[in-house]
């Protein structure tokens, strides 16, 4: 054989002392693999399929002999191993010298080759004078009539209170100097500042406002006449009035008003702000959050969202940083032994600090690469901490027992980096591969999370098995030395105690108890038992196609949808606002036509077709569109000279002289139209009859954010830039609201979740297979693995989970984790020998504990964010938790089971006569003393 021809090479060459004691050396290194690999090897040669493998297991060998070989290193030089990694660690992290966040919805959850995307881009960079809505809501405090005059004089009020609002810009004082009220701040359409409310209906007028009588209001609210603004626009009752069940027969019991501000954005890393619309909004806020009895009041103010974001996160913030701390907590108690030497606390704190490192790394890297960063990256360390604190269990567990076994410090970590080094490479590089190739998605910031996780996972596993590992043999060198662990320079009295092999005295720190020995090994060895009966089996899998049925049905029944109202703490005032919204008013969304350069003078027949498109649309909701083209064609009928070159063929009007037709549009607006100078664009203003560069009109669409599903919201602006295309080419009219930007999202959002979910499943399947070779073993990891992620996508329907870009990250985060509590498993199962039942019980008791303390600090930590206030958190508790507690049943529970059905039998090989002498000679020699109990990792 190639083992005994290199050995006895080696001996006639080296001498057979020196021989024998790297004999010695090969054989213990490859005790757990050894016997695997020769009767592979032994098989090479008997078929195509036999070589495949073969040549799988000399690179599983390879690899395991580097792993072994870094284990060397972090036993024989761990300061060095440290310093490089700290090093490689603060080189990456100079990449945040180009770090920046990006939280504008258009860069983040729109493809950047969809509609919503590109009309932003051209409203953004053609119309630089954009409304910014603010709207107030109020009711009859105590209920009663609401239009009275006392209610109507006390708006009138809370009306002068707004506009006596005057502040500072809060940045770029430079572009904004000076204080700025409501007449500076406004949107205006003409020389008219641009608001909404009931108090149109009553012209503003102080004097008639105070003097009101009840017959006065009466009928002015049912006298359409009085449903104008100062600045000429047509309202509807719909507009400013909400009725019980939307029934505008009947009386109004609620009212709503709307400031509009011109925007004064300053773009500043990634994020703009209007730096005189959020100092506005603020103040004006408060005039409505106040008591204003005898009227109830709300704002639904711009500002009022962000503000109410950060206060809820800034209270889920804490939860999450406590929720860190019970996961270090549980890592300290669990870690080591119940000893005041082996207790392993700086261990544990070594542990997270390179979770912190590899966090700094990717982050660092990514930004250095100039990846941008949202708001949704802050999930992220909680899945390097649950992926590091697994990993550090792992190995750990694997040097603890090779001591325990009488090995020394160094063959030790060789041992447990070439086992544990080796399993968690694989879990690690399946999640690296899946995050990597998830970054190619259409959708900006979940190609960004996908790149800083998948970035993140690499540096955590690189950290584990260097800095991490390092430290483990500095403790273990402490250790040794008899010093306590939380008091290095303090040295323990009892001489006698062997470090990892006497019996724990019940301590840790300056905390003692009676729990002296470790309960999980011989808790998940009574378990094993279990697993080897047929009946337990049987119950198990039935309970896995029960849940199985469930999550299917609720993978088909769960739909697409997001609101931004979901991100609000349930105490905001802006859900009491929302709520009145949804009760009492026609749900709508502002939408505008953006018409480009054009021939306005030739295309007019389309211009007609526009128009009747804003009248006529399913999707326009009636009496609610304003389109300037209409309004001037009826001026221009009737007013000379224009009307002389007046017609109207088969519904066309037009006006038939192309130099009328420019100057006509501009003195029209400069006179009875002054509402509409806002709403064309000249090429020179000077000079109208260079033609229009651009122009808009606009509507209500009959959805809302609130009140419509996603797929309502999605079909609404599909079928409405239809019928826009109708009249006039997309290219040169198109229909666009920011809300578009969100609803966008509906159309790709599954078809995204889908592509990752098969792509993460794909990479799991291949890489679990080259790693642990037999088929048995893979497709029943391959199955725990996808039970996990169908039941947590499944039974979070029927916890209210609906589909969007917020839960499509937190699943592809747990796709992670549930790789990890499984993937361990299979892979010792393989390395075990004996029946199925018997390996799956090397499986569970070798493994099992610290894939179980993985899962339960991360369900401990998880359960901190049961009462978290926002939406993002609220998912992520949901999809966790959910992860946790399926992972840890499919990992721990199904997938031995499924082992111990079908995993197969696998004998230890006869030993080979050659490699029996060397065996017998190495223990001669070992008897005499000549040989050193030296572990190394040569390749036999």
């Amino acid at each position: 054989l190639p083992w005994s021809t290199a050995v006895g090479c080696n001996m006639a060459d080296q001498g057979s002392i020196p021989a024998l004691e790297r004999a010695s050396t090969a054989v213990r290194s490859s005790a757990a693999t050894g016997e695997q690999k020769e009767m592979v090897a032994g098989r090479s040669g008997e078929g195509g399929c036999a070589s495949g493998v073969g040549f799988m297991h000399k690179i599983k060998g390879g690899m395991e002999d580097g792993f072994g070989w870094l284990g060397r290193q972090c036993a024989r030089r761990p300061w060095i191993v440290i310093l490089v990694s700290v090093v490689i660690c603060a080189l990456c992290s100079i990449g945040f010298m180009n770090f920046y966040t990006e939280s504008r919805p258009e860069e983040l959850w729109v493809s950047q080759n969809t509609d919503a995307y590109k009309d932003n881009q051209y409203v953004e960079d053609t119309w630089t004078e954009n409304p910014r809505f603010n709207v107030y809501y109020a009711k009859a405090d105590g209920g009663g009539k609401l239009m009275t005059p006392a209610r109507i004089q006390k708006l009138y009020d809370i009306h002068l209170e707004v506009l006596s609002v005057n502040v500072s810009a809060i940045s770029d004082t430079d572009k904004y100097p000076g204080k700025w009220d409501w007449e500076r701040a406004c949107f205006r359409e003409g020389e008219f500042c641009v608001m909404l409310s009931p108090l149109d209906l009553f012209g503003y007028n102080a004097t008639l406002i105070q003097s009101l009588t009840q017959e006065e209001v009466d009928r002015r609210v049912n006298d359409s006449s009085f449903y104008q603004t100062p600045y000429g626009r047509r309202l509807t009752k719909n507009d400013i009035f909400g009725y019980p069940n939307k029934d505008s027969s009947q009386d109004p019991v609620a009212l709503r008003g709307t400031y509009v501000l011109e925007q004064h954005e300053v773009e500043e890393d990634g994020t703009r702000q209007d730096v005189v619309g959020i100092p506005w909004e603020r103040e004006a806020l408060k005039k409505y959050t106040k008591g204003n009895s005898p009227l109830d009041t709300v704002p639904l103010f711009r500002i009022g969202w962000s503000d109410e974001f950060s206060r809820a996160i800034q209270a889920d913030g804490i939860q999450l940083v406590v929720a860190y701390l019970l996961i270090t907590v549980y890592l300290i108690f669990t870690l080591g032994r119940r000893d005041p030497v082996d207790c392993m606390v700086g261990l544990s704190f070594c542990a997270v600090i390179g979770v912190g490192m590899a966090l700094c790394a990717s982050w660092g890297l990514a930004a250095g690469f100039g990846v941008m960063f949202t708001p949704l990256h802050l999930n992220i360390p909680f899945l390097l901490v649950g992926l590091g604190v697994d990993d550090a269990f792992i190995l750990v567990t694997e040097f603890q027992r090779a001591l325990k076994k009488g090995m020394d410090d160094e063959s030790a970590m060789v041992q447990a980096l070439r086992v544990g080094g080796m399993s968690i490479f694989i879990t690690s590089l399946t999640d690296f591969l899946a995050f990597v190739i998830g970054s190619t998605t259409v959708l900006p910031a979940l190609s960004s999370f996908c790149i800083y996780a998948g970035l993140g996972v690499l540096f955590d596993f690189f950290f584990q098995i260097t800095f991490f590992m390092a430290c483990v043999s500095l403790n273990a060198k402490r250790s040794r030395g008899h010093k306590k662990d939380c008091f290095c320079c303090c040295k323990d009295r009892d001489e006698s105690y062997e470090p990892f092999k006497s019996e724990a005295r019940g301590c840790c720190c300056c905390v003692c108890g009676p729990c002296k020995k470790d309960i999980l090994e011989p808790t998940f060895g009574t378990f094993a038992g279990f697993v080897k009966q047929i009946p337990f089996r049987v119950f198990i899998i039935a309970v896995f196609l029960v849940f199985l049925g469930l999550s299917s049905n609720g993978i088909h029944r769960m739909e697409v949808n997001f609101q931004l109202n979901w991100f609000l703490p349930d105490d905001s005032y802006l859900l009491d606002a929302i709520a009145w919204e949804k009760d009492y008013f026609e749900s709508s969304t502002p939408f505008g036509v953006y018409i480009e350069n054009i021939d306005y003078f030739g295309r007019q027949e389309e211009l007609n077709q526009v128009d009747r498109f804003l009248e006529t649309s399913n999707y326009v909701i009636d009496q609610s569109s304003s389109f300037w083209f209409r309004e001037f064609i009826a001026w221009a009928a009737v007013t000379l000279p224009y009307s002389s070159y007046f017609q109207n063929v088969s519904g066309v009007a037009s006006v038939t002289n192309q130099s009328l037709f420019y100057t006509g549009i501009d003195e029209y607006i400069k006179s009875n139209g002054t509402r509409y100078q806002g709403e064309i664009l000249w090429y020179n203003a000077s000079n109208p009859n260079e033609g229009i560069r651009a122009s808009r009109g606009g509507g209500q669409i009959t959805v809302n954010e609130y009140t419509n599903t996603g797929q309502e919201k999605y079909e609404a602006m599909e079928n409405l830039r239809k019928d826009c295309d109708n009249a006039m080419s997309y290219s040169d009219a198109r229909v666009f609201a920011r809300e578009f930007l969100f609803w966008e999202e509906y159309a790709i959002i599954q078809e995204e979740l889908i592509r990752n979910i098969c792509i993460a499943v794909a990479v799991m399947f291949v890489i679990v297979f080259l790693m642990i070779i037999q088929w048995q073993v893979v497709l029943a990891v391959a199955v725990a693995i996808g039970a996990t992620i169908i039941n947590t996508i499944g039974m979070a329907y029927y916890w209210g989970v609906e589909l969007n870009s917020v839960v499509t990250i937190n699943i592809l985060i747990s796709i992670g984790l549930s790789v990890d509590y499984s993937a361990h498993i299979g892979h010792t199962f393989v390395e075990s020998s004996g029946s199925a039942r018997d390996r799956t019980v090397t499986a569970l008791t070798k493994t099992g504990p610290p894939v179980f303390n993985a899962i339960f600090s991360t369900f401990i930590a998880i359960l901190v964010l049961a009462g978290a206030q926002t939406y993002i958190y609220k998912v992520f508790f949901q999809i966790f938790l959910l992860t946790t507690l399926f992972g840890g049943f499919n990992g721990l529970v199904l997938l031995p089971v499924l082992l111990a059905t079908f995993g197969g039998e696998k004998q230890t090989n006869s030993p080979d006569p050659n490699k029996s002498s060397i065996i017998k000679m190495v223990g001669v020699a070992e008897e005499k003393g000549s040989l050193q109990n030296n572990i190394g990792n040569h390749n036999l």
